[in-house]
């Protein structure tokens, strides 16, 4: 049975559908036009401008991406370029001597030979969203440099983890037989859980300096609060994503008894901070 068509189908009703989701979101964003008496005490008429302009511009941006990436997709297809960039995976690994039967070091070739497209194509629109649409709105504050050097290493994590997950799933494959996905199941589980143990203490701090929270009203008042929820909360951490962008965020991870809670340090102020510091709980 040729399965081509009916994949390229499947592929544009459901980007047709997410569209249509989007589009209706995007109306949204472009329908309201005064604050909504719930959020008037802490949401005045100028931001929600700023809010919903910032939006649209986004919305835009995403519409076109999506359009971008489905349309390559189906290209890709097509001019069946995916056995192409298999064969000359097998042709680089031949270079260094190595055969088909290397089929774990062809896969790992193939792998980089896609994601080096990938990361081709999606530049630009990386580059136009962080200096242009991101500058526009007044939330970036990455310097060319810093997003360089962010790109190398998302790219360099990126293949380090791809070079130890793709080795054990062809294992799988060829030893796990007639249930060979859920083995494959299983290990990309149990990596995933492995990566959220290490990824705080390991990897984000590669992109981002985290700090603990100075000692002081601040962090006594978090603490009370997670007290007074049970949660049990660890640490308290602020990390420095104002060399990234403006936006303020904060969130909560951990399992079991080891939970935490990240402060972007631009939803805190410098005064909030100092004060902190310098005081103590009463």
């Amino acid at each position: 049975m040729d399965y081509f068509w009916p994949c390229i189908f499947s592929l544009w009703v459901i980007y047709l559908w997410e569209t249509y989701l989007s589009v209706r979101q995007r109306r949204v964003y472009g329908r309201v036009k005064e604050v909504p008496s719930e959020l008037k005490a802490v949401l005045d008429q100028q931001t929600l401008i700023k809010s919903a302009s910032y939006q649209l511009d986004k919305s835009t941006f995403s519409l076109l991406h999506e359009l971008f990436g489905q349309i390559v997709l189906t290209v890709v297809l097509f001019l069946n370029a995916l056995p192409f960039a298999w064969n000359l995976s097998g042709s680089f690994i031949g270079y260094f001597g190595l055969g088909t039967e290397y089929e774990i070091t062809q896969s790992l070739a193939f792998i980089m030979i896609l994601t080096l497209f990938s990361k081709v194509l999606d530049l630009p629109w990386s580059v136009y969203s962080t200096f242009y649409l991101e500058q526009k709105h007044g939330f970036n504050k990455q310097t060319p440099a810093f997003f360089i050097k962010d790109q190398i290493k998302m790219l360099i994590l990126n293949t380090a983890l791809t070079f130890v997950i793709l080795p054990g799933l062809l294992h799988l494959f060829h030893w796990g037989g007639t249930y060979f996905y859920i083995y494959a199941w299983l290990f990309t589980l149990a990596f995933s859980l492995v990566l959220m143990f290490i990824y705080p203490d390991f990897i984000a701090p590669l992109f981002d300096k985290y700090t603990p929270i100075p000692e002081g009203t601040l962090k006594f008042a978090i603490e009370a609060l997670a007290a007074s929820l049970n949660y049990p909360l660890k640490k308290v951490l602020i990390v420095e994503g104002s060399k990234r962008s403006a936006h303020s965020n904060a969130y909560l991870y951990g399992f079991w008894k080891n939970k935490r809670i990240v402060l972007f340090d631009t939803l805190i102020q410098d005064d909030l901070i100092e004060k902190g510091a310098q005081g103590s709980p009463n």
